[in-house]
């Protein structure tokens, strides 16, 4: 049998090509949650704006 050699290749380890894409997913992914959290905790404030504007609108 072949032995198998498990270590990574230098040129993996030293490859940072990716690596200012991978930043950027990760910072306009945490944007994404903290907008989500700021509207699901303000969704009844938004709703009742909604309704509030509707009934301004009519009268």
């Amino acid at each position: 049998m072949k032995n198998i050699d498990l270590k990574f290749p230098n040129s993996f380890i030293k490859d940072n090509k990716g690596q200012g894409a991978v930043e950027l997913i990760l910072i306009i992914g945490g944007i994404i949650v903290i907008i989500l959290l700021v509207v699901s905790m303000y969704k009844s404030y938004l709703v009742d704006l909604g309704s509030e504007i509707d009934s301004n609108e009519i009268n």
